[in-house]
């Protein structure tokens, strides 16, 4: 299975790398090259950028599982931001470094990292683990969330997870 990052704006290179790396459980990890934010998903009022259009902008990126990945902050209507977002089962997700940077490149990459984890969980199919605040895909209502997660699956999710995957490799 093939992973594509695809950035937007000018994530930092070590991000991206080290999203590279973090990511090769899923696959083959690709970078395509950067591109601007979308048209029209700027929201003045808010500062802010719809993070569904960065799914739709990313749509036509090849790979299996396409993770956008940039510096801009993210909302989605209802919420007042988003870390990331991605639709269960679908192929495209993007996270945001905007909300994860602030004490050190070493906790900039270890968030990121977590938030695209937690995000390819949701396209291959996993909802958020309300139980288990350690697991990646419990929802990150705040930074202490996200601090306070694995970068991996718990062994539920873990399961699950392997299972699409296994479906997907054939």
């Amino acid at each position: 299975m093939r992973v594509t990052l695809k950035p937007f704006g000018a994530p930092e290179p070590a991000v991206l790398e080290h999203l590279a790396t973090g990511l090769r459980a899923f696959g083959d990890v690709r970078t395509s090259p950067s591109g601007a934010p979308p048209t029209g998903a700027y929201d003045p009022k808010r500062n802010q950028y719809l993070a569904d259009a960065f799914l739709e902008t990313s749509k036509d990126e090849p790979g299996d599982l396409v993770l956008a990945v940039t510096t801009e902050d993210l909302f989605d209507p209802g919420l007042s931001f988003v870390f990331g977002l991605a639709r269960t089962r679908g192929r495209n997700a993007v996270i945001s470094t905007a909300r994860l940077a602030g004490d050190g490149p070493e906790r900039l990459l270890e968030r990121t990292l977590k938030e695209a984890v937690h995000e390819i969980g949701h396209l291959l199919g996993l909802d958020h683990h309300r139980d288990d605040p350690e697991c990646v895909m419990f929802f990150s209502k705040r930074l202490e969330d996200t601090d306070r997660k694995g970068a991996t699956f718990c062994r539920t999710c873990g399961d699950a997870a392997e299972f699409t995957l296994k479906r997907l490799r054939r």
